[in-house]
C-alpha cells in the first residue's frame, strides 16, 4: 500500500496573493447568530418612555440603557451623529451563537463622551460574547494637564469568573482620553483586563480590530491580568496591589489585534500582556510615547510581556517618542519583546524614525525570531538587548540608518540632539546572533556601545554573514567578530523613501515605499547569505526564499528552479522536489531501473556546501545510496560518491538528511544519482532536493576577543571559539543548520583539549516548536594539550529531526579560565 501524501504546489503567484491578503487584512468573519431584540437610542428624538424597539420609538438616555437587562442576541444601537455625556456599563453576556452587540445605526458614529467625570466611558464588566462596534468614545477635558487619575475610553474587565470568550471591540474611534500623561497599563484608549486571584480568569479569542485610538494620556490599546505568576512589575505598571497578584499564571488565548490605527498617545501603542498565541497584525502605530507630561515611564510602539507564541507581523510603527521627555533615552523603540516572553516571532514589519530604535529585548525573553523587517531612520540604538534576553535570532532584516538627529527633552526644560549611539547595545551573552542582515550605516556608528553606556558594559553580540555599508568600502565600520562580513554596496532601488506625514498607512502606500528596498541586479546583497533552518516560505514582499546562498536583507530576488528525472513518475510531480515545500513529493515509476537521476537546474548560479534531501516513509521509499553532482557548464561533476543514507522512520514524518560537500561550490544545477533505494512500494520517493549553504552558531558563554562563534561551523580547524574567562557553567552553544536536519550524532573538535576542552556535555534539539534533551550529560576526555586538533563523536540514543541544536557544556577543563571548541558538526 502506498502511503498518502499531500501534493499541492505552492507557486510564487500564490505566495504573493497570500501576502496581499495578509497585508490588506480581509477582515474577520462574523458568524451567523440567533436574532434577539434590537433597541434603538436617539439623544435628540428619543424618549425613555418609548419601547425602544424601532427607529421610530427610540430611547433617549444612557441611564435607560444601563438600567436594562439584555439577553443573548440583543443589539443596542445608538444613532449616528447623536451624542451623550456620561458612561455605559454592560454586565450581561451573550453566547457564541447569540452575542450581545453594541453598535450604531444611521449615518456616522454616535459619540459617548465621559468628559473625565467617569473613570471609563464604556465598561464591559464580567461579561463575555459581547461586541462593541462603530462607536466614538471620548473621556477628556484638557489633555495638556497631568491628572491625578488615569481614565479610559473602552474598558473590559473580569474578576474571578473563569473563561471569558467572544469579546469583540471593532471599528471604534476612541480619542481624547485624560490621564497623568505617562504610562499606566490598563488605562487610556482601549483596555482589557483581569483582576482577582481566587478563580483563574482569562479571555479567549479576544478581537480588537479596525479601531482608531488617538490622543490619550496613557496607553492606546493594552491588556493586563493579575494571573501572572507573582510578577513583580505589575503592581508598578497597573497600580493593582501586590497582594492581589496571583502566584499562578493564566494567560488569555488567541487574542487578535489587527488593523488598528493608534497615534498620539503618551504610553505604548499596542501592548498585549499575558496573551498566548496572540496575533498583532496590520496595525499602524504613530507617535506612541509622545506628549508625555511627566518624565517617568519610557515605552514602545508595540510591546508585549508574559506572552508565549505571539506573532507580530505586517505592522508599521513610526515616530515613537519624537521630541519627547526622556532624560535617560531608554525605551522609545518601535517593538519590544519585554519580560517573560517565550517564542516571539516578529516579521514583515516596517519601522520608521523611532527615537529609541527599532527593537528591544528584555530579561527572561526567550526564543525570539526577528526576521524580514525593515528599520528605516531609527535613532539611538536600532537593536537593544538587555541582560537575560536569550536565544534571539535576528536575520534578513534591513537597517537603513541615518546621519540625522532627533530633538529630545531632558525633563529640566532643556533639549538635546539624539543620533545613533550604537547600532547594537548588547549586555546579554545568551545565544543571541544577527546574521544575513543589511546594515547601511552612513553615520559610521559602532556596533557595540563603547562610550557613554550605562547599566553595565556591552558584551559581544554574535554576528555572521551580514552586509555592512557606510557609503564606501574604506569607511565602512564592521564588527570585529563577524567571521564572514560582506562589505559591499547593497544597491537597493530606492531605500529610505517617505510615507505620508499623517494617517494610517495603507497597503498601497506601504508597498510603494517597500519596493525601494528590493535589490537591483548588481547588488552586493545577492547570493551571499547563509541558509537557515527556520526561514519562512517567503520574504517581506512575498518572494520565495531561494535555494542555496540567500540574499541578505529583507528582500529576496526570484530564482527559477526546474526539476527533471529519467526515472518516470508514479505519484506527484517531479516539480515538487524543488518547490520549497517538504509536504509535497515525487515518486518514481514503479520498479525503476537504477541507477537513475533526479536533477534541479536554476536560472542563475547558486552557491552551496551541502544538499538537503527530504523524504517521509524513508525506510519504505527513501534512497539509500547516491552520488551528488553539480553542473560546471558543460558536464555533471561528482562532488560526493556513494553517499550511504540511513532513514530512521517509516511514517509521515519528513526526515531531512544532510549530505555535505567537500567544499563550497557555485553551480547552476545539482543532480542526485540514485544507485539504490528502499522499495517497499516499488519506487523511491523524494519530497525535497535543495542546496544549502552555511550554518549559524552562537554562544551562551560569551566570546573571547580574537575568536568567533562562527568558527564552530566554518569547517576549518584553523579557527576557534573560546568563551570569556569569567566562565559560568552550564552554558550552551547553539547551531542553526542550513535546513532542518535528521541528526544521529554530533562531532566536537578542539585544540589544547586537556587545558580548555569541555569534559561533560548534554544535547538539546528543537523538535517542532519544543526544545527537548536528546542526549543526557555525557563525559568527554581529551588526549593532548597541544595545537593538534582532536575530535569526539557523541552518538544520540535516538536520531531526531530538528531545526536547531544546543550543546550544553556542563563541565570543562579550565586551565586558562575558559572553554573552547574549534568546530561542531551535526551528522545525519
Amino acid at each position: 500500500m502506498t502511503p498518502t501524501r499531500r501534493m499541492t504546489v505552492r507557486s510564487a503567484a500564490t505566495a504573493l496573493l497570500t501576502l496581499a491578503a495578509a497585508i490588506l487584512g480581509t477582515g474577520l468573519s462574523t458568524p451567523a447568530h440567533a436574532v434577539g431584540t434590537t433597541y434603538y437610542i436617539d439623544s435628540a428624538a428619543g424618549s425613555d418612555s418609548n419601547t425602544g424597539t424601532s427607529q421610530s420609538t427610540p430611547w433617549q438616555s444612557l441611564e435607560k440603557v444601563n438600567a436594562t437587562t439584555f439577553q443573548p442576541g440583543d443589539t443596542i444601537a445608538f444613532k449616528g451623529g447623536s451624542s451623550w455625556t456620561g458612561s455605559l456599563t454592560f454586565t450581561e453576556s451573550g453566547t457564541a451563537s447569540a452575542p450581545i452587540t453594541v453598535t450604531s445605526y444611521g449615518t456616522g458614529r454616535p459619540l459617548i463622551a465621559g468628559k473625565a467625570t467617569v473613570q471609563a466611558t464604556v465598561t464591559v464588566n464580567n461579561a463575555h460574547d459581547i461586541r462593541i462596534t462603530n462607536l466614538e468614545v471620548t473621556n477628556g477635558e484638557n489633555l495638556a494637564i497631568s491628572k491625578s487619575t488615569d481614565y479610559r475610553g473602552i474598558y473590559v474587565i473580569a474578576k474571578d469568573t473563569g473563561q471569558m470568550p467572544g469579546v469583540v471591540i471593532s471599528n471604534n474611534y476612541v480619542h481624547h482620553i485624560d490621564g497623568k500623561g505617562t504610562s499606566r497599563m490598563g488605562s487610556g484608549g482601549i483596555a482589557v483586563g483581569v483582576r482577582g486571584n481566587t478563580t483563574p480568569t482569562w479571555y479567549s479569542d479576544l478581537q480588537i480590530t479596525g479601531n482608531e485610538v488617538a490622543n490619550a494620556n496613557s496607553y492606546g490599546i493594552s491588556t493586563f491580568t493579575t494571573w501572572c505568576a507573582s510578577c513583580l512589575i505589575y503592581p508598578i505598571e497597573t497600580g493593582i496591589p501586590s497582594n492581589e497578584v496571583s502566584p499562578t499564571r493564566k494567560a488569555s488565548t488567541g487574542s487578535v489585534f489587527k488593523d488598528n490605527y493608534v497615534h498620539d498617545v503618551t504610553g505604548g501603542g499596542i501592548v498585549p500582556q499575558y496573551s498566548d498565541n496572540a496575533l498583532v497584525q496590520g496595525n499602524t502605530v504613530d507617535k506612541a510615547a509622545t506628549r508625555r507630561l511627566v518624565t517617568t515611564g519610557g515605552n514602545a510602539g508595540i510591546w508585549w510581556q508574559g506572552t508565549n507564541d505571539i506573532l507580530v507581523q505586517y505592522n508599521t510603527v513610526r515616530r515613537t517618542a519624537i521630541d519627547e521627555l526622556n532624560p535617560d533615552a531608554t525605551d522609545d523603540m518601535a517593538f519590544d519583546a519585554d519580560i517573560d516572553n517565550d517564542r516571539s516571532t516578529v516579521q514583515y514589519n516596517f519601522s520608521d524614525s523611532n527615537a529609541g530604535g527599532f527593537f528591544m529585548c528584555m530579561a527572561a525573553a526567550d526564543n525570539i525570531t526577528l526576521r524580514y523587517n525593515i528599520s528605516q531612520s531609527d535613532y539611538f540604538r536600532p537593536i537593544t538587548v538587555w541582560e537575560g534576553c536569550m536565544n534571539l535570532r535576528g536575520y534578513n532584516n534591513t537597517f537603513w540608518t541615518t546621519t540625522d538627529t532627533v530633538t529630545r527633552r531632558n525633563g529640566s526644560g532643556g533639549t538635546y540632539q539624539q543620533g545613533i549611539e550604537s547600532i547594537v547595545r548588547d549586555t546579554a551573552p545568551y545565544n543571541n546572533v544577527l546574521f544575513n542582515n543589511i546594515f547601511y550605516n552612513p553615520s559610521h556608528a559602532p556596533y557595540k556601545c563603547t562610550s557613554g553606556c550605562f547599566n553595565g558594559a556591552d558584551k559581544t553580540m554574535d554576528f555572521s554573514h551580514n552586509l555592512y555599508w557606510d557609503g564606501s568600502a574604506a569607511s565602512t565600520v564592521v564588527p570585529p567578530n563577524d567571521p564572514s562580513p560582506i562589505v559591499a554596496d547593497p544597491q537597493l532601488f530606492n531605500g529610505g523613501g517617505a510615507l505620508p506625514p499623517t494617517g494610517a498607512v495603507t497597503t498601497a502606500q506601504l508597498r510603494t515605499l517597500l519596493a525601494g528596498y528590493a535589490t537591483t541586479p548588481g547588488s552586493g546583497a545577492r547570493n551571499v547569505g547563509v541558509s537557515t533552518s527556520t526561514a519562512p516560505a517567503t520574504d517581506l514582499f512575498g518572494a520565495p526564499i531561494p535555494a542555496g546562498a540567500v540574499d541578505v536583507g529583507a528582500s529576496q530576488h526570484a530564482v527559477t528552479a526546474t526539476a527533471a528525472t529519467n526515472l518516470g513518475t508514479s505519484i506527484g510531480t517531479i516539480a515538487n522536489i524543488a518547490d520549497g515545500n517538504p509536504a509535497t513529493s515525487w515518486s518514481s515509476a514503479n520498479s525503476p531501473t537504477l541507477p537513475g537521476t533526479v536533477s534541479v537546474t536554476y536560472g542563475e548560479a547558486r552557491r552551496l556546501d551541502a544538499v538537503d534531501l527530504a523524504a517521509a516513509f524513508g525506510q519504505g521509499q527513501g534512497p539509500t545510496s547516491v552520488d551528488v553532482q553539480t553542473w560546471n557548464g558543460t558536464a555533471w561533476v561528482t562532488q560526493v560518491a556513494n553517499a550511504a543514507l540511513t532513514w530512521n522512520q517509516n511514517n509521515s514524518t519528513v526526515e531531512h538528511l544532510r549530505i555535505p560537500l567537500p567544499a563550497a561550490v557555485t553551480t547552476t544545477g545539482i543532480q542526485l544519482v540514485i544507485k539504490s533505494a528502499n522499495l517497499t512500494w516499488k519506487h523511491p520517493a523524494i519530497y525535497e532536493l535543495r542546496p544549502i549553504y552555511g550554518a549559524v552558531a552562537s554562544s551562551g558563554l560569551g566570546v573571547q576577543a580574537g575568536t568567533s562563534s562562527g568558527a564552530l561551523v566554518d569547517a576549518s580547524n584553523g579557527t576557534s571559539w573560546s568563551s570569556t574567562t569569567s566562565l559560568v557553567l552550564p552554558g550552551a552553544l547553539q547551531i542553526d543548520p542550513g535546513a532542518p536536519q535528521t541528526i544521529r550524532s554530533v562531532n566536537l573538535q578542539t585544540t589544547f583539549g586537556q587545558g580548555q576542552g569541555p569534559t561533560s556535555v548534554s544535547i538539546q534539539a528543537k523538535i517542532g516548536s519544543v526544545w527537548q534533551e536528546v542526549m543526557p550529560a555525557t563525559p568527554i576526555s581529551w588526549s593532548s594539550n597541544t595545537s593538534t586538533a582532536e575530535s569526539r563523536t557523541l552518538t544520540l540514543p535516538t536520531a531526531v529531526t530538528a531545526t536547531q541544536v544546543r550543546i550544553v557544556i556542563r563541565a570543562s577543563n579550565t586551565s586558562w579560565g575558559n572553554t573552547s571548541l574549534s568546530g561542531i558538526q551535526l551528522v545525519s
